[in-house]
């Protein structure tokens, strides 16, 4: 599975580069001092450096690269958990800015969290990708289900109990 992730990214890699190349000259012509790339529909994978585990993945309609700065529209995060099929929590806002050197979305609209345990709604927020948190700033709205203990919490429960039997 590494070998074709590897493949992916090579080939989103080589796509950008190519893209760059192209506004690059085209805002060189133009006199521009910064150059800005558009994706369309793209999706981007980020691993984690120490261990090589896929961390996160970032969904979007559109996305205009300037610098390490990156603006989002119609946006989607994937937290991943210990495998790709566990994912710990989706993020969803139409637009937010992305900083690739602090790895922190920011934006001002609505944001909605999803998860096993818990959905979070409210406008304007910070995601930290690397620690996978999110600061919901205002209107925040937010529903639990289910059992929110840890699994040492639960069997501390069960052997309280055993042992009032």
């Amino acid at each position: 599975m590494g070998f074709f992730d590897g493949k992916i990214s090579f080939l989103m890699v080589l796509v950008s580069c190519a893209s760059c190349v192209f506004f690059l000259f085209s805002g060189a012509e133009a006199g521009n001092d910064e150059t800005s790339v558009l994706l369309t529909k793209f999706k981007l994978p980020e691993y984690n450096k120490e261990t090589g585990n896929l961390d996160y993945i970032i969904y979007g309609q559109e996305a205009q690269n300037v610098g390490v700065i990156v603006n989002l529209k119609q946006l989607k995060v994937d937290w991943i958990g210990k495998s790709i099929k566990d994912i710990k929590g989706i993020v969803t806002t139409p637009s937010g800015v992305y900083d690739r050197s602090t790895k922190i979305i920011r934006g001002e609209e609505e944001v909605h969290f999803r998860s096993a345990t818990m959905d979070v709604d409210g406008i304007g927020f910070d995601a930290d990708q690397q620690n996978q948190t999110i600061h919901i700033r205002s209107n925040v709205k937010v529903i639990l289900r289910g059992n929110l203990m840890t699994d040492k919490e639960n069997e501390a429960i069960r052997a309280r109990d055993a042992g009032n039997k």
